[in-house]
């Protein structure tokens, strides 16, 4: 019996698997560069987020700041400076010190409510207030910003408006 030898394969097997080692790195770099990329936007919306949520929280301590209370800025346009209202060393409020507001009044009239019972009468009726807030909420680590435009009405007690 003789034994018949197979030809050399002159390196098709090292060839063969160079090609498929270069397929691979490009596919591993083509997955980090996109993971890489979902997070920068995963970055952003969240940055986007805390300053919503810092922005919103600054129009609840605009409503509830102590001298705000029955007492509201008539007429024209203002920067308001929250700093005088709340303590941002305190961590509670620190991310307030990050959002401007700015506030114009809109209207202030008697409030006559379906159901109140009230109707027109100035020293029954509770008042009402509008305004127009403009909140400019900056992100002083990654410099992300959102700027929030929206109305806000508040029930004031009768006898509230200048």
């Amino acid at each position: 019996m003789s034994r018949q030898r197979g030809r050399p394969q002159a390196g098709v097997v090292l060839v063969t698997s160079l090609i498929m080692l270069v397929i691979m790195t490009l596919l591993v770099v083509s997955l980090v560069r996109s993971n890489v990329i979902e997070l920068k936007i995963g970055g952003a919306n969240q940055v986007a987020a805390q300053n919503l949520a810092n922005a919103e929280a600054a129009v609840w301590a605009f409503m509830n700041a102590p001298n705000n209370r029955n007492r509201f800025y008539p007429g024209a346009p203002l920067i308001v400076n929250l700093s005088t209202e709340y303590n941002f060393s305190s961590a509670t409020f620190a991310h307030l010190s990050n959002v401007t507001l700015a506030v114009t009044e809109i209207s202030c009239t008697l409030y006559a409510g379906v159901g109140t019972g009230t109707g027109l009468d100035p020293k029954k009726a509770p008042t009402v207030v509008y305004f127009d807030l403009r909140l400019d909420s900056r992100d002083p680590l990654f410099f992300g910003r959102t700027v929030v435009h929206q109305g806000v009405r508040a029930l004031l007690s009768p006898l509230s408006c200048p």
